[in-house]
C-alpha cells in the first residue's frame, strides 16, 4: 500500500471517529434536553433545542464527507485495478486462477465436515 493510500483510510478512519463522537454528542444533548423539559423553562429547553440541532447538522455534513470520501477511495481503486488488470492481463488471470482454486479447497474441505 502506498502512502497516498495509508493517508486516505487514515483520513477516512478520522472522519468516522469524529462522527461517531459527534453522534455521542447528539445522544448527550438529547438526553439532556429531555431531562430540561422535565425540569426547567422554556429558555433553557430552547437553548439546548439550538445546540442539539447545531450537532446533528455538524455529524450530517461529517457523515456526508466521509461518504464522499468513500466513494472516491472506492472509485480510486477500482480504476487501479482495472489499470493493473490492463497492464498485466496474464498475471491477473494467474492470481484470480489461484484465488479460484483456494476458494474450492475451502469449499471442499467444508462440504467434507458436513455430515
Amino acid at each position: 500500500m502506498n502512502t497516498s493510500q495509508t493517508t486516505g483510510a487514515n483520513g477516512v478512519r478520522q472522519d468516522q471517529d469524529r462522527t461517531l463522537a459527534d453522534l455521542g454528542r447528539i445522544v448527550e444533548q438529547a438526553e439532556a434536553l429531555l431531562q430540561t423539559l422535565s425540569e426547567e423553562g422554556s429558555e433553557a429547553v430552547e437553548s439546548v433545542r439550538r445546540r442539539v440541532l447545531r450537532t446533528m447538522g455538524q455529524a450530517k455534513a461529517r457523515m456526508a464527507d466521509s461518504r464522499d470520501a468513500v466513494r472516491e477511495a472506492a472509485t480510486s481503486a477500482a480504476q487501479r485495478g482495472d489499470q493493473y488488470v490492463h497492464e498485466n492481463p496474464w498475471k491477473s488471470v494467474a492470481i484470480a486462477a489461484g484465488i479460484g482454486a483456494v476458494v474450492a479447497l475451502l469449499l471442499a474441505s467444508q462440504m467434507r465436515r458436513e455430515p
